[in-house]
């Protein structure tokens, strides 16, 4: 049986976690709901970026030059800089290695995030460059990024840009996907819904890179979304099991003393009794 000592040795390293994850559940809070925020807001925006591309991918695929069939695919694998996530980064590099294994050819592979840069660096998996963002990424990160992939497009240097990251769905379910970022069907036609001035070409050439930043942006801002939302899910179970198991180890420590206390006064009560016998 465990001693009130040793209780209380477990008890004292019990709270200082329970402190620490609260600290943390209360850090994740505010991100979340300062990215929360940002994406429900961005999202719209994005939403009509979208809607273009969607109906003149034809006009828009032709600005980036994406004609070199031949050359390997382009991949940008997101996942969090943190661990204290739960599943959320095993999940998505689980699902990347997978689509890696049916890959022929050697692809160019950009990773965003610590966990995906550690990851492909202790299974040797070879990757063109690793962007570290804020916890809140900002535009300007993912505009440095897309330059980069826009320059090997020109160049020839791959056939397709892919983005592989943690589609969220809700603050409990986020889940890993695959998108293409360029497509190549010609769109869909919308009739006169768009007013191009002062022309449609002029139009799409000086607002491609916008665009297709746009888009990625919003795909990175759904996993920061995502991970700090895991990250919550667990510094709460965290923390709620840490109280749960701080006060059942007070409870525990309290029936001990009590025990003691009692046998305490059973045995001064028996020695009282046997000398008033005498």
């Amino acid at each position: 049986m465990a001693t009130v000592q040793n209780l209380k040795k477990k008890l004292q390293v019990i709270r200082s976690t329970r402190k620490t994850t609260l600290a943390m559940k209360t850090a994740s809070t505010v991100k979340y709901s300062r990215l929360s925020g940002l994406y429900s807001s961005y999202e719209k925006y994005e939403k009509q970026c979208s809607r273009l591309y969607e109906t003149y991918r034809k006009e828009f695929n032709s600005v980036f030059c994406l004609n070199n069939a031949d050359a390997p695919i382009c991949y940008i694998v997101m996942a969090a800089n943190k661990g204290m996530c739960g599943a959320f980064n095993a999940e998505l590099l689980s699902f990347f290695d997978g689509i890696l294994e049916k890959e022929k050819k050697t692809p160019v592979i950009f990773t965003c995030g610590k966990k995906v840069r550690e990851h492909f660096q202790s299974n040797g998996i070879p990757y063109k460059k690793a962007y570290i963002f804020n916890d809140v990424p900002s535009y300007s990160e993912v505009s440095e990024l897309f330059k980069e992939i826009r320059s090997l497009m020109k160049e020839g240097s791959v056939s397709s840009v892919r983005m592989v990251y943690p589609e969220y769905i809700n603050m409990i379910k986020q889940e890993p996907v695959l998108c293409d970022l360029f497509t190549i069907d010609e769109g869909k036609d919308e009739g006169d819904n768009f007013i191009f001035v002062p022309d449609k070409d002029t139009v799409i050439n000086n607002t491609a890179e916008k665009t297709f930043t746009s888009i990625m942006y919003k795909k990175i801002l759904e996993t920061a979304l995502g991970a700090q939302a895991a990250t919550l899910t667990t510094m709460r179970s965290a923390y709620d099991t840490a109280c749960e198991y701080s006060t059942q180890l007070e409870t525990q420590i309290n029936r001990i003393r009590q025990s003691q206390v009692t046998a305490d006064v059973i045995e001064i009560s028996a020695e009282y009794s046997m000398k008033g016998e005498k």
